[in-house]
């Protein structure tokens, strides 16, 4: 259960993707939200059924984002309620769900603070969608900024604008604001060497197998490896981690990071830690009452 489907943003991604996966185990899917839009159609392609306003008390295990969900859910069934984030309300816990589940350490502490424990998942990522089709180049040669905040007004994309053309790097942009798909981020990825962005952004250009710099509206935690990985997801790659300040010359600094071997390893990192159906799992161990309470 999701409270919108207008478009696919992170948390829609992310249902999408865990819908697939759950499809692909051989479960019975069945997906419901308040808000519909074309990206509603979408949702068709990951084989489950679509609900209309009607919900029967027919399931085992519901899983939903968006506090709007938990007056709606079925009163039989075990109810796993997903925080992805500190800032929106529909995000913030309320009574009523069997266990909860938090996306970074950041939500997870988020969560404590208000009484609730909760069950560390990250956003798993479709690495099947979402891996490497085309090499990256030895040298750095083409940008993507893949956000839905940044536009060519913002202080932020000037700064990665100038950065760029003072590198001498083609800068590619995608989102919202650019008028590209919302969707087939995947196509955009593979054609660029590295990715600006920040959360499920910066963890589907890693799946892809390309360097990344985790930066956007709320500041940037830099240039991703194995160490500074480990760190930025504490809080979900939104740049609140180092909280670094985005100019011309930080992102200069940063892009000449580029390290080509790096593309491999990232994917390496998503496979082992967010890996869809790994994370599926553990929504599934949860269900069977296979993992200790936070």
């Amino acid at each position: 259960m999701t409270p919108w489907m207008e478009m696919f943003l992170g948390s829609e991604t992310h249902f999408y993707a865990l819908a697939r996966a759950f499809q692909e185990m051989g479960f019975k899917v069945h997906i419901f939200t308040y808000l519909k839009d074309k990206m509603w159609d979408k949702m068709r392609e990951t084989g489950a059924r679509l609900l209309d306003d009607e919900i029967k008390d027919e399931y085992d295990l519901v899983i939903m984002n968006g506090n709007p969900c938990l007056s709606r859910a079925p009163r039989s069934a075990y109810k796993i309620f997903i925080s992805n984030g500190v800032l929106p309300p529909p995000e913030q816990p309320i009574l009523g769900a069997d266990k909860y589940v938090s996306i970074s350490e950041e939500v997870q502490d988020s969560l404590r603070q208000k009484g609730y424990g909760s069950f560390l998942i990250r956003n798993g990522i479709d690495c099947e969608r979402f891996k490497p089709t085309r090499q990256i180049n030895k040298k750095l040669k083409n940008v993507l900024l893949l956000s839905n905040k940044q536009n060519p007004r913002t202080k932020e994309f000037i700064a990665i604008e100038e950065a760029c053309k003072e590198l001498k790097v083609n800068l590619i942009c995608c989102g919202l604001q650019f008028g590209t798909s919302v969707f087939e981020t995947e196509e955009f990825i593979n054609i660029s060497d590295l990715v600006i962005s920040l959360g499920r952004g910066v963890y589907e250009a890693m799946a892809t197998g390309r360097n990344v710099i985790c930066a956007d509206y709320q500041g940037m935690d830099g240039f991703i490896d194995e160490q500074t990985y480990l760190e930025a997801r504490k809080n979900n790659c939104s740049g609140r981690r180092f909280k670094m300040s985005i100019t011309k010359e930080t992102i200069i600094k940063e892009l000449k990071k580029y390290n080509p071997s790096q593309g491999k390893k990232n994917r390496e990192l998503i496979l082992k830690d967010q890996n869809i159906y790994d994370t599926a799992l553990d929504y599934l161990d949860i269900f069977n009452n296979q993992r200790l309470n936070v």
